[in-house]
């Protein structure tokens, strides 16, 4: 089968190859792809400048559907024919005391498809039965592809945030992640919502519209600040969700959030910061990062896409074939999509 390879820990050293199809142990399954998203992750892993550590040669992608063709044994759960999504930790220990505490993403021996344990950007990919979760019957396998991110906006706003009825949020970075979080802002009950981008994010600041946001920045053209400030009661913003990651949108954040304020940190930064968190103590501030998803938190997100509240669908943009892989990492990085997702066949 046809795989998107990185092969060397240099740059632009991905390919297209012939893989084996994997054989799934007693507890696992065989899923048969039928859509994956590239996430923003993808490109840098590609270009060689990933925050992440990985080992080489693996298959890239850890955004994926699909339907099952085969099952292990000791597999009770799923059968041949289920519609399926995953979640992206392969491997973990289950015994750790982060483990028992459903902080499973966080343990020491977690295992990422796409970063250490080959990925979906294939035909077939072996999946462990406990981290597997069926698609609701109205529910496209294109839609269920992205369900990855869309638990990511989740875990970051619902689980590890607080929002309360009247909430001024302000969500800095409109890609999939950051519209996902301004539809989950407003069922939360936020009052006002705040998406800023920068030039070329034209296109993702009209659709968090279409999720929820009440206002929308350019900060190539604007100042941020002065319109968050000048938002709600003056004192900035409750809560800040910062996707973008960089030193500037992290002092953006200190400075908007208000006294006893958030700042949810999902976006990862690889320079140093070079300024002081002082202002955080001043305000009695909270800085949280967030990274990752929990089981209970797909099955959230899949009843919220049953139930036809969070559409996922209208974030992909473009749909190509596994032999574009090149061009979908190039449309993603550009912003010319939203969300691209690869059909291996």
């Amino acid at each position: 089968m046809k795989a998107v390879v990185k092969y060397a820990d240099a740059p632009g050293a991905t390919e297209l190859r012939d893989v084996p199809v994997p054989e799934p142990g007693e507890t696992d399954t065989l899923v048969e792809v039928a859509y994956a998203g590239v996430c923003g992750t993808d490109p840098h892993l590609h270009r060689n400048t990933s925050a992440f550590k990985f080992v080489k040669p693996f298959i890239l992608g850890h955004e994926f559907s699909g339907t099952i063709v085969k099952t292990g044994a000791k597999v009770t759960r799923f059968s041949v024919g289920d519609r399926v999504t995953s979640e992206t930790h392969a491997e973990y220990c289950g015994k750790c005391p982060l483990c028992r505490t459903n902080n499973y993403p966080l343990c020491r021996e977690r295992k990422g498809y796409g970063f250490h344990v080959d990925g979906a950007f294939t035909r077939y990919v072996k999946v462990p039965e406990r981290i597997l979760h069926k698609v609701p019957d109205n529910v496209s396998l294109k839609a269920a592809s992205i369900t990855e991110p869309f638990c990511v906006a989740y875990k970051a706003l619902v689980s590890n945030s607080t929002v309360k009825p009247g909430d001024l949020v302000v969500i800095i970075g409109p890609g999939a992640i950051g519209i996902l979080c301004a539809r989950l802002a407003q069922l939360s009950g936020a009052a006002e919502i705040i998406v800023i981008g920068t030039e070329g994010d034209e296109r993702r600041l009209e659709l968090s519209k279409e999720y929820g946001a009440t206002m929308t920045i350019d900060s190539s053209k604007e100042d941020p600040l002065g319109k968050i400030m000048a938002s709600g009661d003056g004192y900035g913003a409750d809560l800040i969700l910062d996707l973008a990651g960089s030193s500037s949108t992290l002092k953006l954040s200190i400075d908007a959030v208000r006294p006893g304020g958030q700042i949810t940190k999902i976006g990862w930064g690889r320079h140093p910061v070079g300024f002081s968190l002082d202002p955080l103590i001043a305000k009695s501030a909270i800085l949280r990062g967030h990274f990752s998803h929990t089981w209970d938190v797909w099955e959230k997100c899949l009843t919220l896409m049953g139930k036809g509240l969070v559409d996922t669908e209208k974030l992909i943009t473009h749909e190509l074939g596994i032999d574009q892989w090149e061009k979908a990492f190039e449309m993603s990085e550009s912003k010319e999509a939203v969300k691209v997702v690869l059909k291996p066949v």
